[in-house]
């Protein structure tokens, strides 16, 4: 179900060029999982958090520059539709 006044998208624009991108909600909040706990053995192998969190992380990496100049520094507003 669509909610309207949540945004799905963001636009980002670069303070040093101007240029703007959008970034997809799952990118500006990614959903990390937490390391497991000792004592719930059902979550599974603590390495295998650790590189799904590693490859998320890559992921979203994509979208935290500027693809014009490669700036980090960036206003975000959020698109709602």
């Amino acid at each position: 179900m669509h909610v309207p006044w949540l945004a799905r998208e963001y636009e980002r624009t670069c303070n040093e060029c101007g240029q703007t991108w959008r970034v997809p909600k799952w990118a500006v909040h990614p959903p990390m999982q937490g390391l497991p706990m000792a004592s719930r053995t059902s979550v599974g192998d603590p390495d295998s958090v650790v590189a799904a969190n590693a490859q998320l992380a890559e992921e979203v990496a994509v979208f935290h520059r500027c693809p014009r100049c490669e700036s980090a520094r960036y206003k975000q507003r959020p698109i709602r539709s």
